[in-house]
């Protein structure tokens, strides 16, 4: 489950496009570094994660369930009514990205310090992250950091 989180936290700010990305992930389970690839792009209420390195895969998000794709072949289809704690990590995700963080202030205290924006998670967001940074230029999402609560660090710089 956390391996898809990570999985699922490549975006940008802007709705209607893609934007190229490069994923670096740390995973403390099994103390390795993973670099990844690929583009994103965003609907009204949907999102889709392309990776094309180091592997081909895709990821769904409607706002009601994730799937992942290996090949255009469903590999996964997860219902997040039946894992409210996943359901609220991919609320983040997807308004984390839109740029939306007045409504990321049911679940975070942000601070907004010129170019960037500290979001510290409050209960029930704080059993899955520690801490997430965004760093912007001229409004638009260039860096994001995160620290999740199992150890796993994802850091992703964004394309415009």
């Amino acid at each position: 489950m956390i391996k898809f989180f990570g999985s699922l936290f490549i975006t940008t700010a802007l709705l209607w496009s893609a934007h190229s990305f490069k994923e670096h992930r740390y995973i403390y389970s099994i103390d390795k570094h993973l670099e990844l690839s690929g583009s994103i792009v965003f609907e009204s209420d949907k999102m889709e994660i392309y990776y094309t390195e180091p592997q081909i895969r895709r990821i769904v998000y409607d706002g009601s369930s994730m799937d992942t794709y290996e090949h255009d072949i469903l590999t996964q289809h997860i219902d997040l009514a039946s894992q409210p704690m996943m359901q609220l990590y991919m609320r983040f995700i997807f308004q984390l990205y839109q740029g939306n963080f007045k409504v990321l202030e049911e679940n975070f205290n942000i601070v907004y310090e010129d170019d960037t924006v500290r979001l510290t998670p409050i209960p029930p967001a704080d059993k899955v992250i520690v801490s997430v940074e965004v760093i912007r230029q001229n409004k638009v999402i260039k860096k994001i950091m995160m620290k999740m609560s199992n150890g796993d660090e994802i850091t992703l710089d964004i394309a415009p």
